[in-house]
C-alpha cells in the first residue's frame, strides 16, 4: 500500500491507476481519493492519464493530525509538492474538487513549474475577491468559518449538510460518513484569511474551471478566471456544489478535450507516475 511522509511527518496515502501523463485527483472536505472512482472519473481518465488518487491529510488512509496548524492551507500545498517529489515527477496536471480546487490553484501559483494544467470543480465567491481591501468581508469570513466549525463539532455531518442544504447520492453519503468531521472543522479553524484570489495572477498553467450554476449565482468564478492568464469556465446549468461533482458525465468530455490540448513542451515535461 503506497504511502509518503509529508514535511511535518504526517503519513499520506495515494493510489496510482492507469497510464500516460500524470494527473493528481484531490478531493475536498469529505471523502478520500476513492471518490473519483465512485463518481465515475477514473475509468475514463485512466485510459489516457496516470491517475494519482490522493488521500489528503485527515482523509481516507492518511493520518489525521489534531493540531489546527496542521491544517493550514500551506500544509496541504506542501503535501501536493511532496507527492510530486515522492513520485519523481517534475510536473503533473491537477484536478481538485471543493477545497481541493483551492489548494490546487494556490499550489499552481506558488509552484508554477510543477503544474502542467489545473482543473477545478467548485465555485469561487466574490467575498474572496474583497478580502484584501474589505475589513467587513474578512471579519465575515472568519465568523462564518468559526460558525461552520462549531456546527461540525456539535452536530457532525448531519448538521453540516442540513446547514448547507445539500442532498447526497448514496455513494457520496458513504464517503462523508467515513470522514472524521473534526478534520474539516480543523481546516475551518486554520484557514484564516488565506487569499487564493490574490495568488491567481501568478498561475501560468492553463486552467479549466467547472462550476454549478446554483452554487455561484454571482459569477465569482468568472471573475476569478479573469485574473488567470489562461483560464476558462464551464457553467453547469441547474447543478449545485455537490451535483456538479457527482455528475461526472457532464464534465469528463470537456476535461479530456482540455487535457489533450496541453502544449507539447508541457507534455514532454511530464513523466509517467509509478506506485
Amino acid at each position: 500500500m503506497p504511502f509518503l511522509h509529508a514535511r511535518d511527518h504526517i503519513r499520506l496515502h495515494y493510489e496510482v491507476v492507469g497510464s500516460g501523463p500524470p494527473i493528481i485527483l484531490h478531493t475536498g472536505g469529505a471523502g478520500d481519493g476513492s471518490m473519483w472512482r465512485d463518481a465515475g472519473y477514473v475509468d475514463a481518465l485512466s485510459a489516457i492519464r496516470t491517475c494519482i488518487l490522493f488521500d489528503h491529510r485527515g482523509h481516507g488512509r492518511s493520518d489525521q493530525p489534531r493540531p489546527a496548524h496542521a491544517h493550514a492551507v500551506v500544509r496541504y500545498i506542501d503535501d501536493i509538492i511532496a507527492l510530486l517529489d515522492h513520485l519523481e515527477l517534475h510536473s503533473a496536471a491537477f484536478w481538485g474538487y471543493s477545497q481541493g480546487a483551492d489548494f490546487g490553484l494556490s499550489a499552481a501559483a506558488i509552484h508554477p513549474e510543477r503544474f502542467s494544467a489545473v482543473i477545478t470543480t467548485g465555485g469561487m465567491t466574490l467575498q474572496q475577491a474583497t478580502l484584501a481591501e474589505d475589513a467587513a468581508a474578512a471579519a465575515n469570513l472568519l465568523a462564518d468559518n468559526a460558525r461552520v466549525a462549531a456546527i461540525l463539532r456539535e452536530r457532525g455531518w448531519k448538521g453540516f449538510l442540513e446547514d448547507s442544504g445539500w442532498t447526497l447520492s448514496p455513494w457520496f453519503q458513504r464517503q462523508v460518513d467515513a470522514t472524521n468531521p473534526e478534520m474539516l472543522a480543523l481546516w475551518y479553524d486554520a484557514y484564516g484569511l488565506w487569499d487564493t484570489w490574490a495568488l491567481l495572477p501568478r498561475i501560468t498553467a492553463p486552467v479549466l474551471m467547472f462550476v454549478g450554476d446554483l452554487e455561484d449565482p454571482e459569477h465569482g468564478t468568472e471573475r476569478g478566471a479573469q485574473r488567470i492568464r489562461h483560464a476558462r469556465v464551464v457553467r453547469l446549468a441547474g447543478e449545485d456544489h455537490i451535483t456538479a461533482y457527482e455528475r461526472s458525465e457532464l464534465v469528463l468530455l470537456r476535461a479530456i478535450e482540455f487535457l489533450a490540448e496541453l502544449t507539447a513542451p508541457n507534455a514532454r515535461r511530464e513523466r509517467t507516475a509509478s506506485p
